[in-house]
């Protein structure tokens, strides 16, 4: 029973002590890992793999069906350009952020029909990969990678070319913000449901009204709210209406929610080509700061993801990653293209989650039961104890 018991206990606390850190991607395509150890220390590891130039990653919900168990799965994408012969993007997968040396597969995967560099979103069921690039949202199943899905914004005399911008999900529903790449009608949020039909009844199309300005940028924030970054500021969109959440000079080309109801998000000016960036903090309608430090940064590339393990926002600005501490606005550190290896063009969570087929097993169970199932099990062994 002693020995259960003890067993028991220290299952739960690695279930419980999972970690999180943040990935990256170079221009000339290597992989690298920023080691997040607390809320006030990281360091880097460059160079984790080798990839070609534009090479992007994310991590991803898998459900492995052979035994009802979900896992967290990391994809590195190499981006092809469309040519005859070419079956499309190719892809490596990791098991985790420990073994970025050693992908899963002998043989990279080809990505059928996406060509240049995607946008990629998991499911929370964990069956499926989207990747968008262009106008075209398509849909991988993890289990084999084969194309499972597809939906095209079709192009219009008013809009010949239009191009999606960002993809997020919920449970059961995929949502695409479609820049139409004019100045004649607003740009679009498409919500689709699991066949990425646009004529199903649980399918939606929402102006992003009052503007008629250029989408750039869109996440969820607080209370399932889409948030979309626009050339004027950040918008609420809803199926029945947009409301300015916050205006701006400059274009909103990222954005992300932070430990409260607020959210972060990066305005991007450019004068003479040189594109300077700004990281700003909107937590009500009266508090919309700067973060001194990562204000007035020049470069092209912006992207904003959380470290899941703690409250650590992975900020990509200009040419460097800094780490900002989500309880205060603190940077906790901030690496340079020289740290780094490379300018950084992509940036990821190491782990995620999702719905296993079965919620029960593994480690896919909320924190808060797991460390009430360990103290049971303290309670036990301090019982069997005071018996003997």
């Amino acid at each position: 029973m002693k020995k259960i018991c003890f067993s028991l206990i220290i299952l739960l606390i690695l279930c419980t002590a999972a970690s999180a850190h943040v990935l990256y991607t170079t221009e000339a395509g290597n992989l690298g890992l920023i080691m997040v150890d607390s809320i006030e220390s990281a360091d880097v590891s460059a160079n984790k793999y080798a990839g070609s130039s534009g090479s992007v990653v994310a991590s991803y919900w898998e459900n492995n069906t052979s035994n009802g168990e979900g896992n967290s799965k990391i994809i590195f994408i190499t981006p092809i350009e469309q040519s005859a012969g070419v079956s499309g993007d190719t892809a490596v997968r990791f098991s985790s952020y420990s073994n970025l040396s050693n992908p899963i597969d002998d043989k990279a995967i080809t990505l059928e029909a996406t060509y240049g560099t995607p946008i990629i979103c998991g499911t929370n069921s964990g069956g499926s990969l989207y990747l968008a690039t262009g106008a075209t949202l398509r849909e991988y199943k993890t289990s084999d990678f084969r194309l499972y899905n597809s939906y095209t914004y079709q192009s219009e005399t008013y809009a010949p070319n239009p191009e999606i911008k960002a993809v997020v999900k919920s449970d059961s529903k995929v949502y695409l913000l479609v820049n139409l790449n004019n100045n004649v009608s607003n740009d679009m949020v498409m919500m689709l449901e699991g066949t990425l039909r646009p004529d199903s009844s649980y399918s939606g199309k929402w102006e992003i009204k009052n503007s008629q300005k250029t989408a750039y940028s869109m996440n969820f924030i607080s209370d399932s709210r889409l948030a979309v970054g626009c050339s004027d500021g950040v918008y609420h969109v809803k199926s029945d209406s947009t409301t300015s959440l916050v205006s701006s000079d400059y274009p909103v080309v990222a954005v992300h929610q932070d430990t409260g109801s607020g959210f972060y998000y990066i305005t991007q000016s450019e004068d003479n080509g040189v594109k300077t960036n700004y990281l700003r903090h909107y937590e009500n309608s009266t508090t919309d700061t700067a973060v001194a430090s990562l204000t007035g940064i020049t470069g092209d590339k912006t992207m904003l993801v959380k470290d899941p393990s703690h409250n650590v926002l992975g900020v990509i600005i200009g040419e460097q990653i800094s780490l900002l501490n989500m309880e205060d606005d603190t940077v906790i550190k901030t690496f340079t293209s020289t740290n780094l290896s490379g300018k950084p063009i992509s940036i990821a969570a190491s782990s995620t989650s999702g719905n296993s087929a079965d919620d029960s097993s593994g480690c896919n169970v909320s924190n808060n039961v797991l460390l009430c199932l360990a103290f049971l099990g303290l309670l036990l062994m301090k019982t069997k104890f005071g018996r003997s």
